[in-house]
């Protein structure tokens, strides 16, 4: 019988044959490549296995794909799926199943498969940082990820319906099927020769120089070769650092919470489990909602400790302004020794200040304190924090 990383290896071959007779490039990519270059083999392994591409390659690999119409194949995108979420592509085998029994997502496919990575614009070469995920699109990319929740116990009912309602309006709002060209339009790269028209690109999470794309290698790994940057020991030490023999590289057992089959495909798998994982989802729900409400219980007990400590602060300095306001308001905030000496004094409790309002907490003194203090902030130029305490002030959590 085969091991998942048989049929990773398999894949990785299908890859690397289509891109060699339709001159595309590519590169093998993640702590699995790294692992490889230095063990020579990904069979010790159980992280992903991907490979990244320009995204004008990819688009051109996956109308390969379709044109083949090989039925034990497939290729899963945002354009294939609306309901995807990542940036990489999954290109996998239909006759194998790689199932998460918890976690529930809205792929359609669920074969061994590789991630095929875009390579992403990320500097220009003027040392200018491209932007591509903006406010708005971070939040439509989160929205999506909540819409991509399946609830299976009905005691969450009403959590479902509100889910799916919003997915309806998503749907018919048209956002859904404009969402992938907003995000791709934004990182397009065609050719391989086009990165070097950024001097940083980017990877998933790692920022690369794109210097290492110039020039590409052949490198064995278990029984085939794949493509790695020609400078391989300095690319590898811009990612993982310099000291790269000293780079720990983890093994991973198999994952405990997976259905994983290298005989059997996915779609008659999850057809004869279904019964059971619904019932192993429903219980895992419950779970996570009473470990919601416990972190709910403890964060009150925590904001009342935090009161406590805030109320003790508040009392001591309330007994020593008592005593010391009227010499404080008798300096001279324009004469340079007497305004030092008010810093001094008055440190503490703007220190004790900016800690609470971090935490959405303020309190106040009494009413010549707290002007003082505030024309003080403003000579400090400090309006960030008076304009925090403020807003806090609207929303009713001062303690008098």
């Amino acid at each position: 019988m085969k091991s998942k990383q048989d049929i990773q290896l398999e894949l990785l071959q299908e890859i690397d044959d289509i891109c060699s007779k339709n001159d595309l490039k590519y590169i093998f990519v993640g702590k699995n490549a790294f692992n490889a270059y230095v063990n020579h083999t990904i069979k010790n392994n159980n992280a992903h296995v991907s490979v990244a591409m320009t995204l004008g390659d990819i688009n051109r690999f996956c109308n390969i794909i379709e044109k083949q119409n090989n039925p034990n194949r497939y290729v899963e995108s945002m354009f294939t799926n609306p309901k995807y979420i990542p940036l990489y592509i999954s290109y996998g085998n239909e006759n194998t199943t790689d199932y998460h029994m918890i976690i529930l997502n809205n792929n359609l496919h669920h074969g061994i498969n590789i991630r095929i990575y875009p390579i992403i614009k990320s500097v220009t070469l003027d040392d200018e940082k491209i932007k591509i995920m903006d406010s708005k699109i971070y939040k439509e990319y989160k929205f999506r990820k909540f819409l991509n929740k399946k609830i299976i116990n009905k005691k969450f009912l009403p959590i479902k319906i509100g889910i799916s309602l919003l997915n309806n309006i998503y749907n018919i709002s048209g956002f859904r099927k404009k969402y992938p060209d907003k995000i791709f339009n934004k990182i397009y790269i065609d050719n391989w020769d086009d990165i070097q028209n950024y001097s940083k690109v980017r990877i998933g999470k790692k920022i690369i120089n794109s210097e290492y794309f110039k020039e590409l290698t052949r490198y064995k790994v278990d029984n085939i070769e794949l493509n790695y940057p020609k400078d391989t020991d300095n690319y590898f030490k811009q990612i993982y650092g310099r000291n790269i023999e000293n780079v720990n590289v983890v093994l991973k057992p198999e994952r405990k919470n997976a259905i994983v089959d290298t005989e059997i495909g996915y779609k008659k798998i999850i057809n004869e489990t279904k019964d059971l994982l619904d019932e192993i989802r429903s219980t895992h729900e419950e779970l996570v909602w009473g470990r919601f409400k416990v972190r709910r219980e403890k964060k009150c007990v925590d904001d009342v400790w935090k009161l406590v400590k805030m109320t003790n602060s508040q009392i001591k300095y309330i007994d020593f302004f008592e005593e010391n306001i009227d010499y404080l308001l008798s300096l001279d905030l324009n004469d340079k020794s007497q305004f030092e000496e008010m810093e001094i004094i008055l440190n503490p409790i703007i220190k004790k200040l900016q800690k609470y309002a971090n935490k959405g907490m303020t309190f106040s003194i009494d009413e010549k304190t707290d002007s003082l203090i505030r024309k003080f902030l403003l000579l400090k130029n400090n309006e960030k924090l008076i304009n925090k305490i403020d807003e806090i002030n609207k929303l009713k959590y001062f303690v008098e």
